[in-house]
């Protein structure tokens, strides 16, 4: 599960970057089917994929509460709340769910953003 960790971090440090860093490791480590929803929209590979030649790197993030479950030793479910900014995006907060599955290696399936504003309420 440490390696997929590593994947879901150096998600956000090639988010950071932005343009073709970000491209090319996403097209590395996802699946050829992976998918993200994300508030408004589900992103596919492929416009996943050209989704940073419109918006801008994130300038800083953060990750914390982090949880993982290992099922069937092929596949690993990782939760967490990220804090991010960037110039498109001044202020986002959200629980992120990331499903990764082996194929020689861990790659990136299915990714859910859920917007957290309020980390500090009860449920």
């Amino acid at each position: 599960m440490d390696q997929a960790w590593k994947l879901e971090e150096e998600f956000w440090r090639a988010g950071a970057s932005g343009g073709e860093e970000v491209r090319s490791y996403y097209a590395r480590v996802l699946t050829s089917d992976a998918f993200v929803v994300v508030p408004g929209q589900v992103l596919a590979r492929e416009k996943l994929l050209r989704q940073w030649d419109d918006r801008a790197a994130w300038e800083r993030y953060e990750l914390e509460d982090r949880r993982a479950v290992l099922i069937n030793g092929q596949t690993v479910v990782l939760s967490y709340r990220v804090s991010a900014s960037s110039p498109d995006t001044p202020a986002y907060e959200a629980r992120v769910s990331s499903v990764y599955t082996w194929e020689e290696g861990w790659v990136l399936a299915f990714r859910q953003h859920t917007p957290d504003g309020d980390a500090d309420a009860a449920t």
